[in-house]
């Protein structure tokens, strides 16, 4: 899948841009495989949470001030996990928003990607004049770093493979067997996370069984789902309160395809507003790109007030289904 991935679109592309006679050679002419999955900003601020150990992984965990209740939400992360500031920071801001607690596993096989490829994809994708030695030279070498970081961790941690599923569903059902009496359980999932998410939504408490797991689930920009089916099966299998945050400018989940399954959904359970006892709200973000609900770049104003929206968006739906 990885090699068919950079034969089919990194490659051929990207070496395309360079002849390309234009006057100038633009992002928007190297459509690279996922290259947002691997972009973005990072945020500014002081984390709130602590690190613990939690069936036996290092796990962020975010308190609020005030519990609401005894309910958690399990928050999977962008490929970036715990390196990158800005996951702990919404997490802190979910904890905040809820009145939940907020648990972070560093659940990644392998770990999660160096931060540091966001500088170098920028490099790639800046725009240079043809005539641009220098800059082209510089945009060859931050190509081959970011392949570099690219392809070992889709290698080891392409979001589908059972190797990351697994360990996220058996997480899930662990926290959920602890919850007290009465209490749910959440799930968040961004890009990387966003297939555990959502596909954890079609799971049941304990395996062979007829309970749900997921009481709730919010995602933004999830990678590698198989659509419509995964989010038809996520919110119809155990009727999951599911929302997600779709940028109508994310190419790695093409507004056609969630438009499919919500015209699926529509037709088979109502349009999510409690018909058959069915709740999703699937919003789309105007002008935003893959990853922006967790990295929105600060120089991008819109960024900042889409991933706000997202932020809010999350909040509420956890405060009413948890």
């Amino acid at each position: 899948m990885i090699k068919a991935f950079a034969s089919n679109y990194f490659f051929p592309t990207f070496l395309s841009s360079f002849l390309i006679a234009s006057p100038y050679i633009a992002p928007v002419q190297i459509e690279m495989a996922c290259r947002d999955c691997f972009r973005g900003g990072k945020a500014t601020g002081d984390p709130q949470g602590e690190i613990s150990t939690l069936h036996g992984l290092s796990t962020y965990v975010a308190s609020p001030a005030t519990p609401a209740s005894d309910s958690t939400i399990i928050f999977y992360t962008d490929a970036f996990g715990l390196r990158l500031v800005n996951n702990k920071l919404l997490a802190d801001a979910y904890a905040h928003g809820t009145g939940l607690r907020v648990l972070v596993p560093d659940i990644i096989p392998g770990g999660p990607c160096d931060p540091a490829v966001m500088e170098e994809m920028d490099v790639v994708l800046e725009p240079i004049t043809l005539t641009d030695i220098w800059g082209h030279i510089r945009r060859v070498a931050a190509f081959f770093r970011v392949l570099s970081y690219y392809v070992p961790f889709f290698w080891r941690a392409f979001p589908s493979n059972a190797a990351c599923f697994n360990p996220c569903l058996e997480y899930a059902r662990k926290v959920k067997a602890e919850l007290p009496p009465g209490a749910k359980l959440g799930v968040a999932g961004f890009c990387w996370g966003g297939y555990q998410s959502v596909n954890l939504c079609a799971q049941p408490t304990v395996e062979g069984g007829s309970e749900r797991l997921i009481d709730a689930e919010f995602c933004a920009h999830p990678s590698g789902l198989k659509l419509p089916t995964n989010i038809v099966d996520a919110i119809t299998k155990f009727k999951t309160p599911f929302a997600m945050a779709h940028g109508n400018k994310d190419f790695a989940v093409p507004t056609k395809q969630v438009e499919e399954a919500e015209a699926i959904l529509r037709q088979q359970v109502g349009r999510g507003e409690g018909e058959n006892g069915v709740h999703y709200q699937i919003k789309h973000y105007d002008g935003m790109p893959h990853g922006f609900a967790v990295r929105a770049r600060p120089e991008h104003e819109d960024e900042g007030k889409g991933a706000d929206e997202a932020k809010e968006q999350a909040i509420e739906w956890f405060k009413k289904w948890l």
